[in-house]
């Protein structure tokens, strides 16, 4: 294979993962919390033997945008969104998760839950139990959930060392792993408000219009070298 292929079809992967990447934030514009990913490119060269060197392009990983979103009100008073870093711990059959989708309420047991029915935890990884008739709900800043009866609990917020780190493990949840949980300080929590994701719609269509572009350069690359040598080939045969 001639090196213009060789370059042209690692770009052409290249773009088609950022495709796929700039597709799906796009997919998930109206999910709660959701944070957009973008992708990580690198270089590598190779030399064929007796050849040139070859410089590819391949996709080396993503990055999460860990920019806060911008907040719906809602007026649900179980419903909160966090102003700055942490996230919401949830207990899930496989473990805990975290999610910085606040869209809560309750379950016929009166247990706080998320949209999928995963309890929420309080600080001692706990699930918040209202009382029964409560209907003055109230959340402060700092996570802790009142009512006309009193104190219910206070809604965990936690971190991690490295949030990229962190594994995607669907329902808009996220998992630690192996990372061990960093208490958040000056927490902030707002209730009736529900994080909106940070995907910008706009930049996000201007860029797949640039990546389907970019990929039809390459396309039309190939299509020519591939009339070259055919012509080559076609002019050797005659001789």
């Amino acid at each position: 294979m001639e090196n213009v292929s060789y370059i042209g079809l690692s770009q052409q992967l290249s773009l088609q993962q950022q495709m796929n990447m700039t597709a799906n934030n796009l997919a998930n514009m109206s999910t709660p919390g959701y944070r957009a990913q973008q992708t990580l490119f690198s270089e590598y060269m190779t030399q064929p033997r007796g050849g040139d060197v070859i410089r590819q392009s391949t996709n080396s990983g993503s990055y999460r945008d860990l920019s806060v979103g911008s907040l719906t009100q809602t007026h649900n008073p179980f419903d909160v969104a966090l102003q700055d870093r942490g996230y919401f711990v949830v207990q899930t059959p496989g473990g805990l998760r975290y999610t910085r989708d606040g869209s809560f309420t309750l379950d016929a047991n009166g247990q706080l839950v998320n949209k999928n029915g995963y309890a929420v935890m309080n600080e001692n990884n706990e699930p918040i139990q209202v009382q029964a008739d409560a209907t003055q709900i109230r959340i402060t800043e700092d996570g802790e959930i009142t009512s006309e009866f009193g104190t219910i609990g206070r809604i965990k917020v936690a971190n991690v060392e490295n949030e990229q780190a962190m594994t995607r493990t669907g329902e808009n949840l996220f998992s630690a792993d192996d990372q061990q949980e960093q208490p958040v300080e000056n927490i902030r929590i707002v209730q009736g408000f529900t994080e909106n994701a940070n995907v910008n719609p706009v930049i996000e269509m201007n860029r797949m219009i640039e990546i389907l572009r970019t990929y039809q350069s390459a396309q039309r690359m190939l299509q020519n070298d591939h009339e070259r040598i055919r012509n080559a080939i076609q002019k050797l045969t005659q001789v």
